[in-house]
Formats: structure tokens, C-alpha cells, sequence
């Protein structure tokens, strides 16, 4: 079971944490971080709120299949996709994988997109 909670709202999009059964996989990854990550991942998570385009890669970037992915100077990576006009759903963080890892991490999101388009219809 999946369902969405404003995560944070800010001046251009508003984001949305992916709850699935009854878990925030993204605020209970946020939680478990070290304080410097967690002042990273706040700061980039207020800075895409609050812009509605960023064109830094580095930070921002579509990772294909509708998956984009938000990411810190540390390595920590949150994935994330679209929902409409100004909402921003992120569904799960982890640290910089190799390439094999975020194909995986990416197939669990694409999973959820599919599943969260199907509740909405």
C-alpha cells in the first residue's frame, strides 16, 4: 500500500515523501543520516522546493523511466519523480552506489511510480 505526505513546501514546489505501508522511506533515511548529511540533505531538499528549475546536474538530474535524483556534495542520493505541475514526490534516499546498486534503487522507484499512477486512477 502507497500513499503521499507533504514532506516540505516551499516558493515554487511543493514535495511529497512516498509512504509505503505506512513507512516515509525518505524521513526514516533522512533520520538514521549523521548531522552533517542531515544539514546536506535539508538544505537540497529546501533549495529544489524552492526553485522550480536547476540546472546544476550535480544536484538535480533525470536518471531515465521518469526517475530523477536529488543529490548531496557527501554522496547521498534521493530519487524522486514528478506528480503534475509543482509536486515533487521522493520516494527513497541511499549513499552513492555503484552503478549496479542505482539500477536497482532506480527499479524499486520506477515500481512505485507505476503503482502510485495506478491508485490515482
Amino acid at each position: 500500500m502507497i500513499d503521499i505526505e507533504v514532506l516540505w513546501e516551499g516558493d515554487a514546489l511543493v514535495l511529497y515523501a512516498l509512504v509505503v505501508n505506512h513507512k516515509s522511506l525518505v524521513r526514516e533515511f533522512i533520520g538514521g543520516l549523521e548531522v552533517d548529511d542531515k544539514k546536506q540533505v535539508a538544505h537540497l531538499i529546501k533549495q529544489r522546493a524552492d526553485r522550480l528549475i536547476i540546472h546544476n546536474e550535480q544536484i538535480f538530474r533525470s536518471i531515465g523511466n521518469d526517475i530523477f535524483e536529488l543529490k548531496t556534495r557527501n554522496g547521498i542520493r534521493i530519487l524522486c519523480f514528478w506528480e503534475g505541475k509543482g509536486k515533487l514526490i521522493l520516494t527513497h534516499g541511499f549513499s552513492k552506489p555503484p552503478q549496479k546498486v542505482l539500477k536497482q534503487e532506480k527499479k524499486k522507484a520506477i515500481g512505485w511510480l507505476k503503482e502510485h499512477r495506478e491508485k490515482k486512477q
